[in-house]
């Protein structure tokens, strides 16, 4: 034993104490919060139609014709016994209305609502959101927003595989294929924690392209926060008020996704990044404060075993162990992406959300304090 401590000086041992501390640290983290969606055993869909809820599918919209007519015909044929489609027509000028009242008549469990063209009111995503909720005659609502798509019939049976007993809300995975790589590794990053955190019982917000709940919860809410929701989407701030513990589960079936058509770039993006930077403010201590300290740890990691590889060049021992640190991460990292491919159908992502690794911690540390 004596021999092994004088294999290295008290300030290399320091300098190995430190980097694989700080290893661990962001390993477990990773194990106990980002692998539960991508590696966490599926619930199998519920076949038993006397089991399933009936389900309302709230979808609001403006000026989406294209959208509708793509979206609407495998909304309106799932493999489901008991549901509706709620269709809040929010102002459209173009044809949609035409649309919506055609595929009215094929199927009879499409609920159309027009709202005016009136602006007195403001154009609140909130207000025609609510107005879905509202109008739906079954208590479980699930909601999908305008630019995103489902491939698959049993998407309503996947959300609501979770959903009874004391399960409330079931949050679900959205992808966005069409925004560049690097959006897409930030947009997967948030629902992967965000979904880990649900796992683990300790929820805080949802993404309202993608989200099964109670319509008891609105109105035990008392609807949504407008003050909040004004410039933001409405159900993230919902859902960081109505979930608890016992009532939030996740949906991490293939065919529970939806996938996003809608492309981050311009003014989206900016709108976007205040979105996040303003439900990141409003976000409770319990999750700000474990966030800060992901990223300082894992930006701490990186600089350290970087530092020490420099620092300590000549000696092998120590290059062999810091190098096999620093290679060790990125591979858990793609094992934790293989996890995610498969299970939430978030392709094209394997070598940019490696790297994303690295970058993360710079932005949230900025995202956080700036």
């Amino acid at each position: 034993m004596n021999t092994l401590f004088l294999l290295f000086t008290p300030f290399e041992w320091c300098a190995i104490a430190l980097v694989f501390t700080l290893f661990i640290i962001i390993t477990l983290y990773q194990l106990m919060i980002y692998r539960q969606p991508a590696y966490r055993k599926n619930r199998a869909p519920r076949q038993e139609d006397a089991s399933l809820p009936s389900v309302s599918v709230a979808l609001c919209v403006t000026n989406e014709y294209k959208v509708l007519r793509r979206v609407l015909p495998i909304l309106l044929t799932q493999d489901y016994p008991t549901y509706e489609v709620v269709v809040i027509n929010d102002r459209s000028e173009d044809n949609s209305e035409i649309l919506l009242r055609v595929l009215k008549e094929q199927y009879p469990h499409l609920q159309v609502r027009t709202t005016s063209t009136d602006d007195r009111f403001g154009r609140s995503p909130s207000l025609a959101l609510g107005m879905a909720i509202r109008a739906a005659q079954y208590d479980t609502i699930l909601c999908i927003e305008a630019d995103c798509q489902i491939k698959d019939a049993n998407w309503i049976r996947s959300m609501a595989a979770p959903f009874g007993g004391e399960a409330e809300i079931v949050l679900g995975h959205t992808t966005y294929r069409k925004s560049s790589v690097w959006v897409r590794c930030n947009l997967l990053q948030h629902a992967l924690h965000y979904l880990g955190r649900a796992a683990i019982r300790r929820p805080y917000t949802g993404t309202g392209s993608n989200l099964l709940f109670k319509k008891s919860l609105f109105y035990d809410n008392n609807g949504f926060n407008v003050r909040l929701t004004r410039d933001h989407f409405p159900l993230r701030v919902f859902i960081g008020e109505v979930a608890n513990k016992n009532n939030c589960r996740i949906c991490t079936l293939p065919s529970g996704v939806t996938h996003s058509h809608m492309k981050l770039s311009g003014h989206l993006r900016r709108q976007y990044r205040k979105m996040e930077k303003r439900s990141l403010a409003i976000s409770p201590q319990g999750v700000r404060r474990p966030m800060l300290m992901e990223s300082v740890f894992r930006l701490f990691f990186y600089l350290s075993v970087c530092s020490a590889i420099i620092m300590f060049h000549n000696r092998l021992e120590l290059l062999i162990f810091f190098g096999t640190l620093l290679l060790l991460r990125p591979l858990s990292v793609l094992m934790l992406y293989v996890g995610v491919r498969r299970k939430l159908d978030d392709k094209g992502l394997a070598i940019p959300f490696v790297c994303w690794d690295f970058v993360f911690p710079f932005i949230n540390i900025f995202r956080i304090f700036f």
